[in-house]
């Protein structure tokens, strides 16, 4: 006789949905909510007035749809006849070069009577505009590139070098200097912040400099701490037989280790690039020339200039963000592979 496998009780099916299922659907609601303040200034950025987009007692207005389109100068006038459109070469006082377009009235009368009609707006790109105008975003972006990819480099450099001792080679007081390396991740940066002000302008001149801005930080406890545990994980018999060979410690951080560890190099480069990136207080220290500013100093003179308009501060703060996020993406691979090495190692 033939017996039909029994069916598996309700809850050994929910507890193995738990384990699976369950937990990425915790995480992708963290993940939304984590997610929720961007989203809010995505929206911000592109609305034409100061209306908050999640109104009391009525629905939240999250599905934008092309309005006023364009870019220049002219966008008060296209809002009276209905469009503008003037090259620089036509370009006169009254009427100064640039281009707008109203593509709402098309898209709201295909949304009119269906169930999205109350949860849509129209997208401006003027707030953008005001940003790029008004503030010299070109320049203060450059800076913020030229500081962010020096502290990467010298991160990259530095940190890698001290790792390879504090795991690979063996001397007296190893153990303990890497102890005491670690304890200094226990004070915030910014309680070293005034001696560091002090050397950086009294002793060094690094006042209005982008040395001042990169060298202060050219190292990091985590970054060594990091790449040590990558270190560690690979096997001492390679270096053992490449020192047979001949070759020098150096020789063989540059040729075999550094090689090895790229997932959590490209680890340290996120982890730096984006702290870099965001830093405010040491640059509103360091600088006063408006030449010099870094992007967040620059950004933040947005609500002196506009009153608090929270569009254009939104629109500054997207045009801030999206460099971090398109770094992340392009060495995401790299990032995972590196922290997944670093907890093995």
């Amino acid at each position: 006789m033939i017996r039909r496998p029994t069916s598996k009780p309700l809850s050994f099916r929910a507890k193995r949905w738990l384990e699976n299922s369950g937990w990425y659907t915790v995480m992708i609601a963290f993940a939304l909510i984590t997610a929720l303040p961007f989203f809010w200034a995505g929206l911000m950025s592109v609305r034409e007035n100061s209306a908050s987009i999640f109104r009391k007692n009525k629905p939240p207005q999250i599905v934008p749809y092309p309005g006023w389109i364009g870019w220049g100068e002219g966008y008060k006038i296209a809002l009276k006849e209905g469009g503008y459109d003037v090259d620089s070469n036509e370009a006169t006082k009254d009427r100064p070069a640039g281009h707008w377009e109203n593509y709402g009235p098309r898209y709201e009368k295909k949304l009119q009577g269906t169930w999205l009609e109350p949860y849509t707006f129209p997208v401006t790109t003027q707030n953008y505009y005001k940003v790029w105008n008004d503030i010299n975003i070109p320049r203060y972006f450059a800076n913020s590139l030229v500081v962010s990819l020096a502290a990467v480099f010298l991160n990259v450099i530095t940190c890698s070098l001290a790792a390879y001792p504090l795991a690979k080679l063996h001397f007296r007081g190893r153990n303990l200097l890497f102890s005491l390396l670690l304890s200094t991740l226990v004070f915030p940066p910014q309680l070293l912040f005034i001696p560091l002000y002090v050397m950086a302008v009294k002793v060094f001149a690094f006042e209005n400099t982008f040395h001042g801005l990169v060298l202060p930080f050219a190292t990091s406890a985590l970054g060594i701490f990091l790449l040590r545990q990558i270190y560690q994980s690979i096997p001492d018999e390679l270096l053992e037989a490449a020192r047979l060979d001949g070759a020098s410690e150096f020789g063989i951080w540059r040729r075999i280790l550094l090689p090895l560890i790229r997932p959590g190099v490209a680890t340290l480069a996120i982890i730096v690039f984006v702290d870099s990136w965001n830093a405010f207080l040491w640059p509103l220290l360091m600088l006063s020339d408006r030449d010099m500013f870094t992007l967040p100093v620059g950004l933040a003179f947005l609500r002196g200039f506009f009153s608090g308009d929270l569009r254009t501060v939104a629109a500054g703060i997207m045009i801030a963000t999206i460099p971090m996020i398109l770094f992340f993406l392009a060495f995401q691979k790299q990032f995972i592979r590196g922290l997944s090495g670093a907890v093995k190692g």
